[in-house]
């Protein structure tokens, strides 16, 4: 398989991958900071897909994310993965190196080392998500029926530009981590948004005035909700 270069965080149980290279304080002040923003949407808005998608974007915005475009659409799709969607979702915004990236991410996210806390952490936030869609909600966390649910991805651009892509859908087997890149997923026929898109930036010298802020209320969460998937040299 084509090798790429990239770096998979998961930021409260929220996939983040940065394609190609990116300096360190880059880096930091992207994760810092949409751990901020998770931390603020999470503790107002737990349940509501809608309203956790924009008070996370207007959080990073008030942060010094700078808006680029946004997209909210209801996508019709059947028997898909995580990584299909994805792929439908960013539409061209993505280079053949960028996709490449991805799914070497979804790859190591799928196979990590042993005692890796990643997969638990995907799956707990996936459950956290579920909400009633005019489906049976499986309470009993045995994985077979249908549950509807949502994640948000970060792409981070080999041009530094951030895609901010998250998605509801359902799951027809429940919550697993087969989600990723297994044809087990469902679009849900409500007629509202089920994929929402935000291209963005960071404008440095903003994020400037806010950086210890953002540090000092983060705390002790960049210890437990800031996790780093160790990125194998090479992907098979």
């Amino acid at each position: 398989m084509e090798t790429s270069t990239h770096d998979t965080y998961l930021i409260n149980g929220n996939i983040t991958v940065f394609c190609g290279q990116h300096e360190k304080e880059f880096k930091n002040d992207i994760l810092n900071s949409s751990l901020l923003a998770e931390l603020v949407s999470t503790s107002k808005h737990q349940g509501s897909r809608e309203q956790l998608f924009s008070e996370y974007v207007a959080t990073v915005n008030r942060l010094g994310w700078i808006e680029k475009s946004r997209e909210f659409r209801h996508y019709v799709f059947s028997t898909k993965s995580l990584l299909n969607v994805i792929e439908s979702g960013t539409g061209s915004s993505l280079t053949k190196e960028e996709k490449q990236a991805v799914l070497n991410a979804f790859l190591q996210l799928k196979k990590p080392p042993t005692q890796s806390p990643v997969i638990p952490l995907i799956l707990d936030k996936l459950q956290a998500n579920t909400f009633t869609s005019g489906i049976e909600i499986d309470c009993s966390h045995s994985m077979k029926k249908p549950v509807a649910t949502s994640t948000r991805l970060t792409i981070v651009r080999n041009n530094a530009s951030i895609i901010t892509l998250q998605v509801a859908f359902k799951a027809t087997n429940g919550i697993s981590i087969d989600i990723l890149d297994q044809p087990v997923l469902n679009s849900i026929q409500d007629g509202k948004s089920n994929v929402w898109l935000w291209v963005s930036s960071l404008d440095a010298r903003e994020y400037d005035k806010f950086r210890a802020t953002v540090i000092k209320k983060i705390g002790n969460h960049i210890n437990t909700d800031l996790v780093h998937a160790p990125t194998p040299n090479r992907v098979i």
